[in-house]
């Protein structure tokens, strides 16, 4: 079972599973539009093609202070929440420690959070 379920309500799960069914079925046939409309409601899921077969995230919406992150800033946002260290964020993302020490005073500054455990508790709602 996908964790973030449990935050949303019924119909929306029901549409969740109905969608992560149909990616299953046809990999190559990703629907799009259900992707759009979910992610516009409160979960966002993300959609990863570059390998043999498509792996779908879904993690509950980010507190709206994310919203002013840029893209790269969002992705590493992402990957503190799910307690990534910066040497793991750079290998995922193929970029420097450095450049990901940056990204995350970034993150902090724009959001007015004090630390990546804070980032990690307002990604999720829990400050």
């Amino acid at each position: 079972m996908i964790p973030c379920l449990t935050l949303i309500d019924k119909e929306t799960k029901k549409k969740v599973r109905e969608l992560l069914d149909a990616v299953r079925q046809r990999p190559s046939e990703m629907p799009l539009a259900e992707l759009v409309e979910l992610s516009d409601g409160k979960i966002s899921i993300t959609v990863d093609r570059e390998g043999e077969e498509p792996v779908v995230y879904v993690s509950p919406r980010p507190d709206p202070r994310f919203d002013a992150l840029s893209r790269r800033e969002f992705e590493v946002a992402t990957l503190v929440a799910a307690g990534f260290s910066n040497a793991q964020i750079g290998e995922a993302l193929f970029i420097s420690v450095a450049t990901v020490k940056d990204h995350v005073h970034s993150i902090l500054g724009k959001t007015d959070l004090a630390s990546r455990s804070e980032v990690s508790a307002a990604w999720y709602g829990r400050i």
